[in-house]
């Protein structure tokens, strides 16, 4: 017999004592439609509970503040849970995050009012949920490759290292030596310094051909004489290199010859004086060591022209796979760089600048002197277009090797400059105008959150 036959069995039934069956079988019904219309409903209260502390978890683990964790959270839970459709109410959100601040726990409530159940005394449904987010960093390699020219002296370096210190900070955070995280400093000028200890990088013979007088080579490079081989990651083994010599001149007197042709030197040659004039500080390379990159940046120094391009090749130099076993160091420990593409690892440089690239006649430089024509020209601003080209080619060959690039604008270069490190950068979004020493601060933790959100695999 069938439930409905019984029904309508008891609904004829003549008995007296049936008549309440009949109602409490009515009751029974209508509180079992209720009970399966509000467990729809709380299984969608659930569902919309666990998707939205989901949701805000997963964009909360990014970065493990506990000054902002909880504001982050509760923007990002409340805007994905789907309260309209039930009229359901978030009645709790908490969170903890484990010692080692890799993982994050958040637990949740929510209720509802009932629909058909509140005949049966029951007023509202209710819920929890629980979601733990791990946070699992993925490698990064790094070049931060930065402009230490004449122009950056004083309050424009002191706020360079401010703000470089910054990013570093917000990439390490309490963390001495990183995890997967590797960061070098390319300083450049008109030249970069690659470091005297890579003698062996150098063409044979070039060193003892100069004279040095009281001083040593201090780790300066000439570009490539090949345009081709100046925008590329060719190593030394295969293309050797000049080492940057600033002969003695009217510009830079630093030996005097008596009519006896005996040599006397400048009591003091240095970076200013001398055939190292203009060298910027040696780079440093990838390291995993928090106090070594801040180091660097500490030890940063304003000299000479502006080569972007130089700076820009040695970062791709640093990052390329090609110079694996070459730079020594905490590279050669960690077996750096990797290859590209790597699984769970990203490549990156931050180019920064405060002007444009200067070419000019009486100014030794990575290209020699103007007159010379290395780059094609003896034109001061036919140079300037090249070295520009130059720079277009290498950020091209990065991009293309899967280097991720921010490029940096300081202090109003011009508008060519402005346009050439805009299209250096991956996106537009990785291109940051910086006018002002605020500006600058602001592009480098912009960045480093950047960067720290690329580390994270959620």
């Amino acid at each position: 017999m069938t439930l409905r036959s019984m029904i309508a069995r008891f609904a004829h039934d003549r008995d007296g004592a049936v008549l309440p069956l009949v109602g409490i079988v009515s009751l029974a019904l209508v509180g079992a439609t209720g009970f399966g219309i509000d467990a729809a409903r709380l299984m969608l209260l659930h569902s919309s509970l666990q998707r939205a502390i989901d949701a805000g978890a997963l964009s909360t683990v990014a970065r493990l503040d506990e000054a902002t964790i909880d504001a982050q959270l509760r923007k990002f839970t409340v805007a994905n849970f789907a309260d309209g459709q039930i009229g359901a109410t978030l009645d709790s959100l908490t969170w903890s995050i484990s010692g080692d601040k890799k993982t994050l726990t958040v637990d949740a409530t929510a209720s509802a009012p009932a629909t058909l159940m509140t005949i049966l005394g029951i007023k509202t449904i209710n819920t929890s949920a629980h979601s733990v987010i791990e946070r699992s960093t993925s490698g990064l390699e790094l070049a931060l490759v930065l402009d230490n020219t004449g122009s950056m002296a004083g309050s424009n370096l002191t706020s360079l290292k401010t703000a470089s210190n910054t990013l570093v900070n917000t990439l390490f955070g309490d963390k001495s030596v990183a995890e997967n995280l590797y960061v070098g400093i390319v300083p450049f000028s008109q030249a970069v310094n690659i470091g005297k200890a890579n003698t062996g990088w150098l063409k044979s013979g070039s060193l003892d051909a100069l004279d040095w007088g009281p001083t040593t080579w201090a780790g300066c490079v000439e570009a490539h004489n090949s345009s081709a081989d100046d925008v590329s990651d060719a190593v030394p083994s295969d293309k050797p290199l000049t080492p940057y010599y600033w002969e003695d001149s009217s510009g830079n007197d630093w030996v005097t010859v008596n009519n006896k042709g005996k040599k006397t030197y400048d009591s003091t040659l240095n970076e200013s004086n001398g055939p190292n004039k203009n060298c910027p500080a040696e780079v440093t390379r990838l390291t995993p060591a928090k106090s070594k990159v801040l180091s660097a940046i500490s030890s940063m120094k304003a000299v000479g022209n502006t080569h972007i391009n130089v700076g820009a090749v040695w970062g791709w130099r640093m990052l390329s796979p090609k110079w694996r076993g070459l730079w020594g160091g905490d590279m050669a420990t960690y077996k750096l760089p990797l290859d590209y593409y790597t699984p769970q690892m990203n490549k990156a440089a931050v180019i920064m600048t405060d002007g444009e690239n200067t070419m000019s006649s009486s100014v030794y430089s990575a290209y020699g002197w103007l007159e010379d024509k290395k780059l094609g020209t003896s034109s001061s601003s036919a140079a300037v277009t090249e070295l520009n080209n130059r720079l277009s080619k290498v950020c091209t060959a990065m991009k293309n090797a899967g280097v991720i690039i921010y490029t940096i604008a300081f202090d109003n270069p011009d508008t060519a400059t402005q346009n050439l490190m805009r299209s250096c950068a991956s996106q537009n979004a990785f291109y940051f105008n910086s006018p002002t020493t605020t500006a600058l601060q602001n592009a480098f933790k912009q960045i480093g959150d950047s960067l720290s959100n690329l580390r994270v695999s959620k």
